[in-house]
């Protein structure tokens, strides 16, 4: 992958891209914009930083392996991310998308 997809882009590979937590598919590509509302270090079985994004239409967990901590990434942040959704025992999870803030920190009861 190169960078972000142009903004009207509707297709992916031929495929639909979701836009929203509720179209996404796993296998699918996706550009989600949202808050996220947890933010979480994993040691096991390998380092990775887990975040839950929620766009209004549902959550999403965002994984980034390797790497325990990220700069920025903290709860009630907007940020807009882009991947392909994978489905990880019932879960739909983002592994490690491309991110950018897209605000300023809103608390997870706005």
């Amino acid at each position: 992958m190169t960078g972000w997809l142009p903004e009207g882009t509707s297709e992916w590979g031929g495929m639909p891209v979701a836009r929203t937590v509720a179209e996404a598919a796993p296998r699918r590509r996706a550009v989600l914009t949202g808050s996220l509302r947890a933010v979480r270090e994993r040691a096991n079985p390998a380092p990775c930083c887990d975040a839950v994004l929620d766009d209004g239409t549902g959550t999403i967990t965002l994984r980034w392996v390797g790497r325990r901590r990220l700069p920025g990434l903290d709860c009630g942040r907007a940020v807009t991310v882009e991947g392909t959704v994978l489905d990880q025992h019932g879960l739909f999870v983002l592994l490690n998308p491309l991110y950018r803030f897209c605000g300023p920190v809103s608390t997870p009861n706005e």
